[in-house]
């Protein structure tokens, strides 16, 4: 089942690849890039699931570190969205460092908002 799935991604990846017009016609795609890609779209399609979750979490519970750890996830899927449009599109990649460095920062400063932040409820003793 898992070599079938595998399979799938493979093949999803390899398609990816060729829909890109502004790749190099001479460029031959290898296995070390088919298993690249779909270790990247499993990354991307974990990072959403755990948006998801934190997502819902913060909604049932109210719990204001969830917030963070959220923002933290959906800063990260934004990341990877924009480095796989970057790998697309023959775009500067000065232009975009600067932003993906950003974008890191703050899935930096999410995540220890998210794990610092007392819970307003708490009472100490």
């Amino acid at each position: 089942m898992l070599n079938s799935q595998l399979s799938a991604l493979s093949k999803i990846s390899l398609q990816l690849d060729y829909l890109n017009p502004f790749d190099d016609p001479l460029d031959v795609v290898t296995q070390d890039d088919i298993i690249s890609g779909s270790v990247a779209i499993a990354i991307a399609g974990f990072s959403i699931v755990l948006t998801i979750m934190a997502i819902t979490a913060y909604r049932k519970t109210g719990i204001s570190q969830l917030k963070y750890i959220a923002m933290a996830f959906s800063l990260f899927t934004i990341y990877l969205g924009i480095e796989a449009l970057q790998e697309l599109l023959p775009l500067n990649d000065d232009s975009f460092d600067l932003f993906l460095s950003a974008i890191m920062l703050g899935i930096l400063i999410s995540f220890f908002l998210g794990v610092m932040r007392k819970k307003k409820n708490h009472i100490e003793t």
